[in-house]
């Protein structure tokens, strides 16, 4: 992927729901027609895709049943808060599943009145759940780990459009590795850790970071100058590519997926992902590798190891920062708001610096 990529805009969470009495019945928290929700479930449901963002992943909120995946660190989630309006997050992230690994989109389950009523208390009850079932390692690889994955809706998608938009762009029918593959080795490790690295395109960012914050675009002398946002991570791209960054230091260990991260594999002959479940088969044909973590400094990136990607030690674990400190619990409310994660928006291909 060579040259300035289409530049993606954002909106933010704009729609907070806040939870009543459990008993209500049969009314539906959905904000989007019911023939919208009905098109959607039967377009997605059972869909062989692939990861086109890394993703972290741990238990989801109170339900030691799922996992949650999520191109954000846990801790900056606000999916659920209390009724002091502040954020409850779900537990820490333990693996970072990578970019190009394949999913089955089992069902999405919209929050409407049985939905909710079902769902434990401590969780993000009237959001949309997207439950996918996860390759064990990257690649073509179609057998399935034994835990179900839930991806949340980010708030402020309200119809079937903006609903595809945002899906296309996390989840992709296309194969990725081919691509994945064509990057230097830093650059595939570095997306494999979800971080930030010099030279990157905004694509191989965004395959690491997910989606910005924000993002500004500007003219100087000559060139485009793009500053994207992620929390506290920030990186400025000079004409497209990455040309520094500065994030908050990295302290927590974080195992990842499948013991090390994987170079992405060509197609292999696996069981379909509709018949693996509880299978322990993996892509032999893959080599494995872990990245040697990366830490940054202030503003500049440290170099990469001089081993190969497909050499390095897999005894090296990706780290990231999370924040365990628990907000008190409310005594009798909370507010269950849809996510901060930011909505794709793709601006005109002629778009003037700035952004539309």
């Amino acid at each position: 992927m060579k040259g300035l990529s289409v530049r993606t805009h954002l909106i933010g969470a704009v729609v907070a729901i806040a939870m009543g009495t459990a008993g209500g019945g049969c009314a539906s928290y959905a904000v989007m027609p019911d023939d919208a929700m009905a098109r959607l479930s039967e377009a997605h449901q059972g869909e062989l895709l692939y990861l086109k963002q890394s993703v972290y992943a741990g238990q989801f909120y109170d339900d030691d049943r799922y996992r949650l995946v999520h191109p954000r660190r846990f801790e900056e989630l606000t999916y659920l808060q209390n009724a002091e309006g502040g954020s409850i997050p779900p537990p820490p992230a333990d693996e970072i599943i990578p970019a190009g690994t394949r999913v089955r989109v089992e069902k999405i389950e919209w929050p409407d009145g049985d939905a909710v009523f079902r769902r434990p208390l401590y969780t993000p009850r009237f959001t949309t759940w997207i439950f996918l079932r996860v390759a064990r390692s990257r690649g073509d690889v179609t057998i399935e780990r034994q835990d179900r994955h839930i991806m949340l809706l980010p708030g402020g998608i309200g119809d079937e459009a903006t609903f595809n938009e945002w899906f296309d762009a996390t989840l992709t029918r296309t194969d990725p590795n081919n691509w994945l593959r064509s990057l230097p080795d830093d650059q595939r490790v570095a997306i494999d850790q979800k971080k930030p690295r010099v030279g990157m395109s905004y694509d191989a960012l965004t395959a690491a970071m997910g989606f910005p914050d924000r993002i500004s675009r500007e003219s100087q002398d000559g060139h485009t100058i793009e500053v994207a946002i992620w929390g506290a991570t920030s990186v400025v791209l000079r004409d497209g590519s990455v040309e520094r960054f500065s994030s908050p230091s990295a302290s927590s260990p974080m195992r990842p997926a499948s013991a090390a991260p994987t170079t992405p594999t060509a197609n292999t002959e696996s069981p379909s992902m509709e018949a693996a479940d509880g299978a322990t088969a993996v892509d032999n044909d893959a080599d494995t590798a872990a990245p040697e973590a990366e830490a940054p400094g202030d503003g500049e990136p440290t170099e990469a190891s001089d081993a190969a990607f497909d050499d390095a030690d897999a005894s090296t674990t990706t780290t990231t920062t999370t924040t365990t400190a628990s907000p008190e619990e409310p005594t009798t409310t909370l507010v269950d708001a849809p996510g901060t994660e930011p909505v794709p928006v793709v601006p005109p291909a002629n778009a003037p610096p700035g952004g539309p």
